[in-house]
């Protein structure tokens, strides 16, 4: 396409690390970062066609950058088994 990988980070947005990292096949890259490059390079249209839904529209998948954020779950506490027994003083090490 005649850009450089400056070139195509400056106007996509994408740093030039993640394009490399697209470029070798080393690592991963987003799909955001993806669907940018994509579109500046005028490739959009054709990652269209491995989509079957008429109504996804990845523009509009590329613009929204909206994450859920994660919950958090805590682990559940193990009760040994004489934590439920009645401590008497004096048999603390029976």
């Amino acid at each position: 396409m005649g850009l450089s990988q400056e070139d195509l980070s400056v106007k996509s947005g994408v740093s030039p690390s993640s394009i490399a990292r697209l470029e070798t096949g080393k690592g991963n890259i987003s799909l955001l970062n993806l669907l940018s490059l994509l579109k500046e390079l005028d490739l959009l249209n054709e990652l269209q066609l491995i989509f079957r839904d008429p109504n996804l529209s990845l523009a509009l998948l590329a613009k929204s950058k909206t994450k859920k954020p994660r919950q958090r779950v805590r682990k559940q506490k193990k009760i040994s088994p004489n934590e439920n027994k009645e401590w008497i003083w004096g048999k603390q090490n029976e």
